[in-house]
């Protein structure tokens, strides 16, 4: 069977090895430089340089493709999406897109293709493991995602490492968050919800409300459904006072007698401070909790599952790289097994009712030192 990955980033590089074990893979990419640095480490795998958004470039490579997956930018990743359904591949996507995915589940249909959009850690395995606990229960009353990944070792003033893109981390501050409240969707300014919570092993750690929900919000139906991101005490002060003081703005404006693009200007002097230097010594690590609660029959039931993940020291890559390339990987494999069949576009929590599937899932993680620790609390007959 042949895979093609689109995107030879790092997250991308991962699929491709992981999925290289097993079949015939080719990497697409605009970067003729970060296809070669692939081909040195996986020479057996094919590169070739195309547009991820172009069908005609991408018709040749993809011809004789049994799935496509793919990890982009969020700008392009609509418009690689509806090429890759257009060419009649399956697909399993990371790209953190804007634009509304399931647009496509029509189209997708008609092509008679699989595709998985969002399928990383969070989202990802967040909403296959929200949807999970969605449909064990009878009624669902809150849903909630706490995730973050965040330094090993905090160095002050902002406790933080980049281990994805550091724009992307900067937009959990300033995109508007949709939760759900008393069963009815609310929107809220980035990182409302600040509190402190004990997750041990770690200790404190500070949580807030971020819009990570996603296709959760439409597709699960509770009266309390939110997403909270992690970080060490005292980042989102930091954060707060850039953000006041227009430090994110997209708009140019005079500064210092010229005019300049504050968001790029804050970019260009924050990722040299957030850049993770693993030879320096820098690790990472990724941490999350998903709780669902609500009843089935008589009884009140929660179901809770965490993660704890770390540098992985044999093969040098981050923990977010492998939870969330990793994740990607055995979705496509669920679909090449013909584990996941049905066609259309299925978001992860509408796939988590197949045991299954479920099954399958978990030993592929923990086969590859991702664990998942589940649990279940049941309080009998109380109502």
């Amino acid at each position: 069977m042949k895979v093609v990955q689109i995107g030879a980033g790092l997250v991308g590089q991962l699929i491709a090895t992981d999925l290289s074990q097993d079949f015939r893979v080719t990497v697409v990419d605009k970067n003729a430089e970060a296809l070669g640095d692939l081909k040195k480490k996986l020479p057996g795998i094919e590169t070739v340089v195309a547009s991820a958004t172009d069908p005609s470039e991408l018709a040749p490579v993809v011809a004789d493709a049994d799935i496509v997956t793919a990890g982009v930018p969020g700008k392009y990743g609509y418009e690689m999406m509806r090429s890759v359904i257009g060419l009649g591949k399956n697909l399993v996507d990371i790209s953190f897109m804007p634009e509304d995915f399931e647009e496509f589940d029509a189209m997708a249909k008609e092509k008679g293709v699989t595709v998985i959009p969002d399928m990383g850690v969070a989202p990802g395995m967040s909403n296959f493991l929200m949807g999970r606990g969605y449909s064990l229960l009878e009624e669902t009353e809150d849903a909630h995602i706490y995730v973050g990944g965040i330094p090993a070792n905090p160095e002050p003033p902002f406790n933080y490492t980049a281990t994805w893109s550091p724009r992307d981390c900067i937009e959990e501050f300033t995109r508007p968050v949709t939760i759900i409240r008393d069963g009815k969707k609310v929107v809220l300014e980035a990182t409302e919800g600040l509190h402190l919570r004990e997750f041990p092993p770690l200790g404190i750690l500070e949580v807030f409300y971020t819009d990570g929900l996603r296709s959760l919000a439409k597709n699960l139906k509770a009266t309390n459904i939110g997403e909270m991101t992690m970080r060490w005490p005292g980042h989102v002060e930091q954060m707060r006072l850039l953000r006041t003081m227009g430090m994110f703005d997209e708009e140019p404006r005079m500064l210092g007698g010229q005019e300049v693009v504050p968001m790029d200007m804050t970019a260009d002097l924050l990722f040299p401070l957030w850049k993770m230097d693993p030879d320096k010594g820098d690790r990472d690590l990724t941490i999350m909790k998903v709780e669902v609660h609500g009843f089935k029959g008589r009884d009140e039931v929660t179901y809770t599952w965490d993660l704890l993940d770390y540098f992985d020291e044999e093969t040098w890559n981050t923990s977010m790289s492998r939870c969330t390339g990793l994740s990607c990987a055995i979705f496509a494999r669920a679909v090449l097994k013909g584990i996941i069949s049905e066609k259309g576009v299925l978001p992860a929590e509408k796939l988590a009712g197949d045991h299954e599937l479920y099954s399958f899932v978990m030993q592929e993680q923990k086969r590859r030192r991702i664990n998942y620790q589940e649990t279940v609390k049941i309080v009998k007959n109380v109502r």
